[in-house]
């Protein structure tokens, strides 16, 4: 049996199953909100995305160089995957610290305007 520290003014009682339920999804609401809380997880966030936008503009560009030229070799393909993956930005930043969402639109913006 687990014992935990409570405080004299605190009365234990038995929870019922609808109470042990309302508990348990208010302590995972605020998990979650501590979660979202951390300055990094936009930034965490945001590296998941370009990764992910950065291999499906790889294998776009390969689709389509692939039917105006015909089927391209497998050095080719590693190639452009390879320079997609370089030639993410950023910014001017130590290597160990990722862009922001803000940052990446503000270049996004930069480079289509």
């Amino acid at each position: 049996m687990a014992y935990e520290a409570v405080p004299i003014d605190v009365e234990i009682q038995k929870l019922t199953a609808a109470e042990r339920d309302a508990l348990s999804r208010y302590k995972i609401h605020e998990n979650i909100n501590t979660f979202l809380e951390n300055e990094n997880v936009p930034v965490v966030i945001g590296g998941f995305i370009a990764g992910f936008l950065g291999v499906k503009l790889a294998e776009d560009i390969i689709t389509d160089l692939e039917s105006r030229v015909g089927k391209l070799s497998a050095d080719v393909k590693q190639g452009i995957r390879d320079t997609v993956d370089i030639k993410l930005p950023t910014f001017g930043a130590p290597a160990p610290t990722a862009p922001t969402i803000s940052d990446l639109i503000t270049y996004i913006k930069a480079e289509i305007g």
